[in-house]
């Protein structure tokens, strides 16, 4: 995933904070200074153990905000999606990736953030096929302005003009609706 893929995902989440994210962020920044305040309280009888918490202190603050992030995801907007097919067309330099998202949450969406991925075929399994994922060959972050019921089902279609690789290849789907 690209730089801009991430600061488009970053920068939709955060326009779209609900009431859970809020509350959520707001107990970190409350456990987060009751550790630093916790951790001056103890700092005359161990300098240590109040470095120990500092440290402490700063993972939970760096590390949290992508694990409430994720797991909000799973509860609240949770989303499923399919590459149903995947065409290099003959006559042009183009590719079509077809996809559905499912609405798996209990909640109405009126926004999705598509973002698809197109990478190397390979038959490699493992730490290879991992790392074919994180460097695509190219990928489309696109904004659909869509109603999608709970339970639904939208039908997506990403156009790629100007795809000039000429093996085999393989598409990812993600999508964050809110």
């Amino acid at each position: 995933m690209n730089t801009d893929a991430l600061k488009l995902s970053l920068l939709t989440y955060i326009k779209h904070f609900g009431l859970y994210d809020y509350l959520a962020f707001g107990w970190l920044i409350f456990t987060f200074l009751v550790l630093i305040i916790l951790a001056s309280l103890i700092a005359k009888r161990s300098s240590v153990a109040s470095l120990l918490l500092i440290i402490f202190a700063l993972v939970l603050l760096i590390v949290s905000p992508l694990f409430i992030k994720i797991k909000l995801e799973e509860t609240l907007r949770a989303t499923s999606t399919e590459v149903s097919m995947v065409k290099k067309l003959t006559f042009s330099d183009s590719l079509i990736v077809e996809g559905t998202i499912y609405n798996n949450s209990n909640k109405d969406f009126t926004l999705c953030l598509v973002q698809t991925s197109i990478i190397k075929q390979i038959d490699a399994q493992g730490l290879k096929a991992f790392i074919n994922r994180l460097k695509p060959i190219t990928n489309q972050s696109i904004f659909v302005k869509k109603d999608l019921p709970k339970e639904g089902i939208m039908e997506f279609q990403s156009v790629f003009d100007n795809f000039k690789y000429s093996g085999d290849v393989n598409a990812t789907l993600k999508a964050e609706c809110y």
